[in-house]
């Protein structure tokens, strides 16, 4: 498996399948949800209240469980697939169990998918406050021990802080991890979006 680090937004990584790191009610308000959901159109937001709605009807519970993922389409993004991974529990709080489940449900979905190639968002570190080194050894951890069809790992680092953390994290946790990385395009400006004039209040 290769893994890179792409500095950049979710919505550029040049992978099949694209993950977010978002709540259970696969909201989409913010952080790779907002970024994912304007560049790839309302009928992923369509399709997340769908999923969400279906959960209820069959369990009665408002939610779906962390750690668990769900696959949608990926609209108007090049992407196959964009993948809604629940980072956090009902009470905003995430873990690194939590994280690996994350990480080894989504490389389960790309394969279901057909995708080679995925990008992993470092997941609870915006919403859920987790710590993104910690977040990363989870990351890495679910990494190392996967059985997987993935063969190229795209984790996305926003912060171009954290890009030299992130690569010494993955080599030393991954025995033979050669670890690349990739920029995304410059933002001079801000993105147009489908929703830039809409204002949503249902997040965490």
């Amino acid at each position: 498996m290769r893994i890179s680090i792409f500095a950049g937004d979710v919505s550029d990584a040049p992978a099949e399948a694209l993950c977010t790191s978002t709540n259970p009610r696969l909201s989409l308000v913010m952080g790779t949800g907002a970024s994912i959901r304007g560049r790839g159109g309302f009928e992923i937001l369509r399709a997340c209240k769908a999923i969400v709605q279906a959960e209820f009807v069959r369990t009665g519970i408002h939610g779906l469980s962390a750690g668990s993922v769900h696959t949608t389409t990926a609209g108007q993004l090049p992407a196959k697939a964009v993948i809604h991974c629940v980072a956090s529990d009902a009470a905003h709080r995430s873990s690194a169990a939590i994280i690996r489940n994350c990480v080894k449900n989504a490389l389960a979905a790309a394969d279901a998918a057909g995708c080679t190639s995925i990008a992993l968002p470092l997941f609870g570190t915006g919403h859920a406050h987790f710590k993104t080194d910690q977040a990363l050894a989870a990351i890495a951890d679910a990494l190392r021990d996967a059985v997987t069809e993935v063969r190229h790992v795209l984790l996305v680092v926003r912060d171009p802080d954290y890009v030299s953390d992130a690569v010494q994290i993955m080599e030393r946790l991954i025995p033979g991890c050669d670890v690349d990385v990739q920029r995304g395009p410059a933002e001079t400006s801000e993105r147009p979006s489908l929703w830039s004039s809409w204002s949503g209040r249902d997040e965490l």
